[in-house]
């Protein structure tokens, strides 16, 4: 059984790998050959005012690679006001860290075979997927990317956009100056041959673009309808970042997974703090069109087509993470660990029992 760190994973997993191994993997849901276990969050009271905790569960069956993947979070969560917006945060609360595993199974054998923080795995399937979806339906001829959006995630986004398409200007808006100016100087040291600008202003950072890439934090719909315009591409990291009447603005709508509008929440009652967002989001209001939209995976299938009109305006909605995405990461990265001897050998016998369970 082999065991990981998250820089194991940076040195193992690069954007176009992942990218390319999770289209075989979205082909094979398709196609009914991949199996999502959907993603129930378990939140109960914590001790610190204004936080709760939060255990996320979600997995995957992937038969081609042969592995189960399991993925967990446990958190300490708060939704403080930033910037005037409401935001979903995660405390490092253990020990100044945070606690995020996967575990991969054989589906051969049962034996477990690998262990992984979830961390770095996580920005490049989230960057993957909508990546995935840019290729798919925005223009060609795209020469400008804005990102709303300066965190962990969104620099995953960035990875994504470049791996994909040739942009010559990423513009950056995040409301927090200081992190803005962090991530601008960041990406222009890791990409010298873009122009990347700074912006303090989200519709100006929109407007003229092609591809807008939203990758925040927030609870609340970040961007506005009217600054769409005819032939851009627009996607989102969480389903709270857009809404009804802004999807209503545009012509075409992916979303990542249909099965599953949003994680099921699981609440202790007296929890204090929280909405069950599976039952308050736009995806649950009268007239909302969720069950009209095609997903992810039939667009990689070919089974829906992608960009049909050059002034359509298209949107991708990652709406809910799935532990498929994993289980088709692991997969490579576990085969490459072994091949490059990267990582640490444990027992198996200290992960398997000899009493019939």
């Amino acid at each position: 059984m082999r065991v990981l760190s998250n820089e194991d994973i940076d040195q193992l997993l690069t954007m176009p790998e992942c990218i390319a191994v999770l289209e075989t993997m979205y082909a094979d849901y398709a196609n009914g050959q991949a199996l999502l276990v959907p993603r129930i969050d378990n939140i109960s009271p914590a001790t610190e005012p204004g936080a709760y905790y939060g255990f996320k569960q979600m997995g995957g069956a992937w038969p081609r690679r042969g592995v189960q993947a399991l993925r967990i979070n446990s958190d300490i969560v708060t939704h403080p006001i930033i910037a005037g917006k409401q935001r979903r945060v995660k405390e490092p609360k253990a020990n100044g860290r945070w606690v995020g595993l996967v575990f991969m199974f054989s589906s051969e054998t049962g034996a477990l075979i690998g262990i992984f923080p979830d961390g770095a795995m996580q920005r490049m399937r989230v960057g993957s997927a909508n990546g995935i979806a840019l290729k798919h339906l925005a223009r060609k001829d795209s020469k400008t990317l804005t990102i709303i959006g300066t965190g962990w995630q969104a620099g995953g986004q960035l990875m994504a956009a470049l791996a994909v398409h040739p942009f010559q200007q990423i513009r950056i808006f995040s409301p927090r100056t200081e992190s803005r100016a962090a991530f601008v100087a960041e990406s222009k040291g890791r990409y010298p041959n873009v122009e990347i600008l700074n912006f303090d202003n989200a519709e100006e950072a929109v407007y003229g673009a092609d591809v807008i890439m939203s990758s925040t934090s927030s609870m609340v719909r970040v961007l506005e309808p009217s600054w769409l315009k005819p032939g851009m591409h627009v996607s989102c990291i969480k389903s709270q970042e857009v809404d009804q009447e802004l999807l209503d603005a545009t012509d075409r709508v992916i979303v990542h997974v249909s099965a599953q509008p949003k994680n099921y929440e699981n609440i202790m009652p007296g929890t204090p703090n929280v909405n069950p967002s599976h039952e308050s989001g736009w995806w649950t209001k009268p007239g909302n069109k969720f069950k009209e939209y095609k997903e992810l995976a039939q667009l990689v299938a070919g089974s829906v087509p992608g960009r049909e009109n050059r002034d359509d305006i298209t949107c991708f909605v990652n709406n809910v993470g799935i532990g498929l995405q994993f289980a088709a990461a692991g997969a490579l990265v576990l085969d490459k660990a072994r091949n490059m001897d990267i990582g640490h050998e444990l027992p198996d016998d200290w992960f398997s029992e000899t009493v019939h369970p």
